[in-house]
């Protein structure tokens, strides 16, 4: 489940296909706003050729495993 996220405390990693991202990862689509966190998905895992994901608002959607993603990482405190 996805609670409050600040969009900036998360950075974007370059994009690559859903396949290749880490279960249980945050990502966005390349094509939503870049600054909205509403546009945030939680990826948790792959179910044959789509996954099963959650939005902000906790519904379902199944975004293909070759989609082009941007996967977020949380930001270390080093970084600031």
């Amino acid at each position: 489940m996805i609670s409050e996220i600040d969009i900036q405390d998360w950075q974007q990693l370059p994009e690559c296909k859903l396949y290749n991202v880490p279960r249980k990862t945050y990502i966005k689509l390349p094509w939503m706003a870049d600054d909205d966190a509403n546009n945030v998905i939680y990826f948790d895992h792959i179910d044959g050729m789509y996954s099963y994901c959650l939005t902000l608002a906790n519904e379902i959607v199944h975004i293909s495993a070759s989609a082009q993603v941007i996967p977020l990482v949380k930001k270390s405190v080093d970084t600031e």
